[in-house]
């Protein structure tokens, strides 16, 4: 519902009931392209054959963890600096890349990087294992007629971007080709048609061998860069400084980790949700830990930086 610009205790009249509209099952209806969906499913089933957990999940902890009532993910937050925030749109600009964009390009590096660290801090003769990730968009401001900010509304659908990162690979390659990727998805109009693809994947020809694999196969990490909290944070009785958002059941279901960060007040507030126990949130700290660092040290990233770089960052 609406009411951002409410103070706090709420009043009758602060809130008014949201305007129902278009969901994102319903936007596969208006754009029809059965040949595009076959060939999203055809790549998602083939991302299924070849795709390897840098960080598998430990499944004795997920076991337990799932047999609590009520089950909960771990939350992991950090929260970055006004002057991360300007080096780093600072980097993008120059760069030719959007925060975005960029920000999906470290958090496969800091993945890789944890992993390589993992394997004695060489990299790997054999390399690293290509990285996949399903990158989320909310399409609230794509529908018509565009809610604006007076409803709450969430039209979620998902692309996949993926990388092949080598030694001699760059993070701002890297960046820019996640947009190539995005931009591709965008003009072929993948996201209105994610419904119907996730049918086909889970409930349709394929369903069997997609269903057959084990929960934590799906995604390594799933990013959700939520751009910026554009309400007002300063009230009569406080200010707000950060905000964060708790996951309940999204691991493993969405992805071994789950990776969210918004701008407040000018600085990145970062949030990272995981399967609980020990192992697993190691895993997601270590992630979360090298992400927000090269995210707020942006200076330190140059055309020439690579994974080994990340490494040692």
């Amino acid at each position: 519902s609406s009411g951002i610009n409410a103070e706090w205790p709420l009043r009758p009249g602060d809130l008014s009931p949201a305007t129902v509209l278009i969901s994102g099952e319903d936007m596969s209806k208006f754009v029809k392209n059965d040949e595009l969906v076959e060939k999203m499913i055809d790549g998602r089933m083939e991302r299924a054959k070849v795709q390897e957990m840098l960080m598998p999940l430990n499944r004795e902890e997920l076991a337990a963890s799932q047999a609590g009532n009520p089950w909960i993910n771990k939350t992991l937050h950090a929260i970055g600096t006004v002057e991360g925030l300007t080096k780093l749109k600072a980097l993008c600009k120059r760069s030719g890349v959007t925060v975005g964009c960029y920000s999906f390009a470290v958090l496969f590096y800091a993945v890789a990087a944890v992993h390589i660290k993992r394997k004695g801090g060489e990299f790997p003769e054999e390399g690293v294992p290509k990285l996949y990730t399903d990158v989320v968009a909310n399409l609230r401001s794509r529908v018509d007629p565009d809610p604006g900010d007076e409803s709450f509304m969430l039209c979620i659908a998902e692309v996949e971007t993926s990388e092949k990162i080598t030694k001699e690979t760059t993070l701002l390659e890297t960046a820019k080709k996640i947009s190539h990727q995005l931009k591709s998805c965008i003009e072929e109009k993948r996201f209105p048609l994610f419904a119907k693809y996730k049918e086909g994947v889970e409930t349709g020809t394929h369903s069997e061998y997609f269903n057959s694999h084990p929960e934590g196969t799906y995604c390594e990490f799933l990013p959700s860069n939520q751009v910026g909290f554009k309400y007002p944070t300063k009230y009569s009785w406080g200010e707000m400084t950060s905000t964060h958002t708790v996951g309940s059941y999204w691991c493993p279901f969405f992805a071994n980790q789950v990776v969210l960060y918004h701008s407040v007040n000018g600085a990145l507030n970062y949030t990272t949700c995981c399967c609980d126990g020990d192992n697993n949130c190691k895993d997601a700290q270590e992630v979360q830990d090298l992400f927000v660092s090269v995210m707020e040290n942006a200076d330190r990233v140059n055309e020439n930086t690579r994974v080994m770089d990340i490494v040692n960052f």
